[in-house]
Formats: C-alpha cells, structure tokens, sequence
C-alpha cells in the first residue's frame, strides 16, 4: 500500500520524512463531544473486533481517501505523529471533521473495538478537553484546536494473520496499535495528555490523567524517607517535558530513581498499579499478558518522582526497565496540564515499524 501523504516536522526532534504533508483542514466547529459511549458491536474488544470494526470503517469510504489512510507497514508516515495542535502539525490519514456522521459512527465503533473501556474513556476525556479549550480560547480556531483535528490511518495489510497496525491522534493524544495473528502485540509507543484536567463541558463532568499522576504519587508517598530520596535522585523539580515523547523512537534515557528490588510488597503492588493505568489502555487480550510480563520481571524496574500529588503544580515521573517506559510531567497551570507517554523499546509499532 503506497500513499502521497506524509507527516512533517517532529515534536522534540526534527526527521527526515516525505515533504509533502497533510495539512490540517478548516473545519466548521462542530458539537463532536460528548463522543458515543462505549460500544462493542463486534464482540469484545481486541484484535478480531477491531479487524472487524476496520472493515467496516474502511468499506464506507470511497478508494480515494482509503488511498489516503493506507500505509505500508514500514512507512515513514507512521513515525510521523506528534502531540502539537494541528496547526502546527501536519499529519497523515483522515480528520474526524473530514467524515461524514455515519463514517465517524463507524470510526468510534472501531475505537471501542480495538481499545478496553478505559483506554476509550481516555479518548474521550482528552477529545472533550479539546472543545473545552475550544470555547474557551480565541486562539483555538487559529491553532485548530477542536475535536474535529484528530486523525486516524493503518499501516499494513489488514488481515487475521498478517502483521498491520494503525495510529490515531492529534492535540494530546497518540495511540499506536500493533497487531498480527489474530491479537493485539503491542501499544508502544502511545501518548495520552490534556489540559485541562478536571473540567465540565456540555454538563459532563470530566477528569483526565489525574489518576494517572495520583498513581505515581501514591507508590512514592508509601516510600521511606531513604527510597524517596534515592526516586527523587538529583532532581529537585523534574523535567519540564517527557524526553522519550514523539520524535524519539530509539532514544533511551538513563536509569534514574529507586530498584523495584528495593521495595516491599506492598510498594510493588503500588507501582504494578500505576504501571496498569498506561497498559490497560489496550484490550484486555493484550493487557493481562502484558501486565504478567512486566510482573515477571519488575525487580528491573525503576521509580523516579518529584514533585507532589497536587494537579495544578509541577510534577515528573518516570518508570523504566529494559522493556518498559513510563512518563509522566505535569506542568501546572490554572488548568492543569500534563503529558505522558508509554513506550516497549523492544517492540516499537509492533516492532515491525518504521
């Protein structure tokens, strides 16, 4: 599968991708949010309901835009994503607010399909703090920042053996599914991020990342005063931005913070625990497996914190072992504002990407 479409400058670290470029549409604002509630109309989510849900979604589109959303599994195009507004990043595959109603009907049934309830509940937080900011800053419609600028594309054949796999983001978001024979085999790398945090639109009340951040900060609170300045290490306020984000595939940082070998039980439970908050994103299929994975081998985990549990001030986590990193940085603000990314470095896009 070949495509004109590409993906431009890298958030962090600039690549060398194709120069043309999806540039984000003008899209008329439209009231996407609340975005349907979870729905499974394939059966129970995973790597057979989303090739289902894929079909689906792709057979009501006509062959010049499946042309467009189809990639070859190693195509530059699926490094290409970022966690920048649209207006500042062009992407590959279709807008939200390019599909007609019944086509984004069939494009949240996929994401249902292909995600667990929670990793959909993620998609639709960060989706309705975006018409949250919409209705809220002038500067909104000039940076495309509306829920109607997320894209989706695949990568790959789509088949019940063969590997393929498929991206969907925007502002905040960047989830990338990996699947081959039947089942789901990777979400590395992903990014879920928002600001704001805890907000009300259209009379739906809202939280997003923030048990995420309470997570990290519950294991670190359960530490002695010796392991939580051996977790805090040098950093007396931790980095500003998440140094494995977009545009870092391959990067690995050093190892910071405390062993896992170091922690009682209880604290183990505790960081298996916020490790679950990122890995349970995925279908359960692969979720458990990757959970007991991880389990198997979390003495060679390590816990790095600074800052507090409060959402509005600054805050960093990072937890990495030799098949895992976490990250999570909030930035602080009146709104609150976090990033965070998940990645496998041994199984990057399935690890048979870019």
């Amino acid at each position: 599968m070949k495509s004109s479409l590409a993906a431009g400058t890298i958030l962090i670290s600039a690549l060398a991708l194709p120069c043309s470029a999806h540039e984000a549409p003008d899209h008329e604002h439209a009231e996407l949010v609340p975005i349907p509630e979870y729905h499974l109309p394939f059966g129970e989510a995973g790597a057979a309901a989303s090739l289902q849900a894929a079909e689906a979604f792709l057979a009501s589109l006509d062959e010049a835009i499946r042309s467009q959303i189809m990639f070859d599994l190693d195509a530059e195009e699926r490094a290409g994503w970022s966690n920048l507004p649209a207006g500042s990043f062009p992407r590959a595959g279709i807008s939200v607010g390019e599909l007609s109603d019944d086509q984004r009907k069939l494009l949240f049934d996929f994401l249902a399909s292909s995600l667990s309830e929670e990793g959909y509940r993620r998609v639709k937080a960060v989706m309705a703090a975006e018409a949250y900011l919409n209705g809220l800053r002038s500067s909104a419609a000039r940076r495309k920042i509306a829920p109607e600028y997320y894209w989706i594309s695949f990568y790959g054949t789509l088949s019940a053996t063969s590997p393929w796999g498929w991206q969907f983001g925007g502002h905040h978001l960047g989830l990338n599914l990996s699947l081959e024979s039947n089942r789901v085999t990777a979400m590395s790398p992903s990014f879920v991020g928002t600001e704001p945090t805890v907000f009300t639109h259209n009379g739906v009340e809202y939280e997003s990342v923030v048990d995420m951040h309470r997570a990290g900060h519950a294991l670190y609170a359960a530490l002695n005063t010796a392991q939580q300045a051996a977790a805090r290490g040098r950093f007396r306020v931790g980095p500003g931005e998440v140094r494995t984000g977009p545009g870092r595939d391959g990067y690995i940082p050093e190892t910071i913070g405390l062993s896992a070998a170091e922690m009682t039980a209880r604290q183990k439970a505790l960081l298996l625990a916020a490790i679950d908050r990122w890995v349970s994103i995925q279908p359960s299929e692969n979720a458990v497996r990757r959970m007991a994975e991880l389990e198997a081998d979390l003495d060679r985990l390590y816990f790095a914190w600074s800052g507090s549990d409060k959402i509005n001030r600054r805050a960093y986590m990072r937890i990495q072992g030799p098949t895992l990193i976490i990250e999570l940085v909030s930035t602080g603000g009146d709104l609150g504002h976090y990033h965070t990314i998940y990645r496998n470095p041994t199984s990057e896009y399935g690890g048979l990407g870019p």
